[in-house]
């Protein structure tokens, strides 16, 4: 198979990876196509009706754009020790761009922010994020597809990696089986603890990776949980305000040329010159106006919490074939349970019955 290139409106030509090509082909990834990027905002922003497909693959197209500048910059930079990117860290970059949000439910955000939380059970301690469902699909995208021609194994951890990282509660919270006197035996002693404080004097953030302690440059292109700067955000901050008509100033291909990875401390992280300061300062500009015209518009919201009440009363009925006669059978035993009030209950029921059929279309 051979790379492909498609015309996107906000980035001009973009040539594909044959892998790429092959995840995108796949049903897990197809179905972004029916899941908006905006949810419920394209009732009050007509041209808001961009999905997560074409914002995957801009994703994909910058990650590989920013990691071969980085690249580039640092085989010309004349530093001992200094970290390298390979080209299968590219590849896996761009992977990784192209599936961060395959765990994307119906109205994107509108699904894990208002629709789960409605369901969360007392005992659970930990949330339910569309990045958990991202995994789940890529495992199940790449046990049907051939990749092992350009990947390894442990380039498969990495890209899961690059989308999320793992849970650094898990890592320190000890068994229930754990007695207590083994987590007294692991108690570490004063001196362990002021030599563990000196080992990250000069870290920034804790790193849950050995590839992340080499190469933590490379974990800030997608998702950046050091200072929020990366590629998504510079993706859907620009497709956002060409579908929703908004003008913004920032130019991510110019942080793209100026980026260089550098040294602080020990460590090598990706930083800009000062001369590009009033430029992600527009960054962060761009992101309050959308935020404040419309993210959060007023008339928005309440129309995602209309979407959410017709999710939660289409829950229990609202099934898909094969399970298409489980449907009918717990449609008419919603009906049958409800004889004694017929006249209000058959109201309710046919409302819901309009809400399911105008929404099944968005699964």
């Amino acid at each position: 198979m051979e790379a492909k290139i498609i015309n996107d409106p906000i980035w001009g030509p973009i040539e594909l990876h044959p892998l790429c090509i092959r995840i995108i082909d796949t049903p897990q990834f197809q179905r972004l196509r029916y899941i908006k990027q905006l949810g419920g905002i394209s009732l009050v922003y007509p041209g808001a009706c961009h999905c997560r497909f074409e914002h995957s693959i801009g994703t994909s197209y910058l990650a590989r754009s920013l990691g071969l500048e980085l690249q580039k910059n640092l085989a010309m930079l004349d530093e001992p020790n200094k970290p390298d990117i390979t080209d299968k860290e590219i590849l896996c970059l761009e992977v990784a761009g192209l599936c961060h949000d395959l765990g994307h439910g119906p109205f994107s955000h509108l699904f894990d922010q208002l629709f789960i939380p409605k369901f969360k059970k007392p005992g659970d301690q930990k949330a339910w994020e569309h990045e958990d469902a991202t995994l789940n699909m890529l495992n199940s995208i790449f046990k049907n597809i051939t990749w092992n021609d350009y990947l390894e194994d442990e380039d498969i951890e990495f890209i899961k990696n690059l989308i999320k990282k793992p849970d650094e509660k898990e890592q320190k919270n000890p068994s229930l089986n754990e007695k207590p006197d083994e987590k007294e035996q692991k108690k570490p002693s004063l001196n362990e603890k002021t030599d563990e404080k000196e080992q990250k004097k000069h870290c920034l953030y804790e790193k849950t990776d050995e590839k992340e302690q080499k190469k933590p440059s490379l974990y800030e292109i997608i998702a950046n949980g050091l200072n929020k700067i990366d590629v998504d955000k510079w993706d859907y901050f620009s497709r956002d305000c060409h579908m929703l008509g908004l003008h913004h100033n920032f130019q991510c291909k110019r942080s793209i040329k100026l980026a260089r990875v550098v040294k602080h401390g020990k460590e090598w992280h990706i930083s800009y010159p000062k001369s590009e300061y009033y430029n992600l300062f527009d960054m962060f500009y761009t992101r309050y106006t959308l935020y404040r015209q419309a993210y959060h518009h007023p008339v928005a919201k309440a129309v995602e919490m209309m979407i959410t009440d017709a999710f939660v009363k289409a829950n229990k009925c609202l099934l898909f074939p094969p399970n298409k006669q489980r449907y009918q059978t717990c449609y008419l035993k919603h009906l049958s349970k409800n004889t004694y009030d017929f006249f209000g209950r058959k109201l309710e029921v046919e409302i819901c019955w309009d809400c399911i059929k105008n929404l099944a279309r968005v699964f």
